[in-house]
């Protein structure tokens, strides 16, 4: 008997927290919506593109690349 008011403090917290959740998600869900539109890319060309860290390790190749081709102009 003693844990019902606890139980029923949770409950009301962890309601809160759902809610509080779901706006954020639905602010974020917007939020892409609007850039989407913005940038006039469709969801699918949004899911076509490749993730950040894919890009960043690509350029960072390309970058070695040609500082090591820099690097062989300069010395002929």
């Amino acid at each position: 008997s003693e844990d019902k008011p606890e139980r029923s403090r949770n409950a009301k917290a962890q309601a809160r927290h759902r809610a509080k959740r779901k706006a954020y998600i639905e602010q974020l869900e917007s939020t892409v919506t609007k850039l989407q539109t913005a940038l006039e890319y469709s969801p699918d060309q949004v899911a076509a593109l490749p993730p950040p860290l894919v890009k960043i390790r690509d350029l960072e190749q390309e970058n070695e690349r040609l500082q090591a081709e820099n690097e062989e102009m300069r010395r002929i």
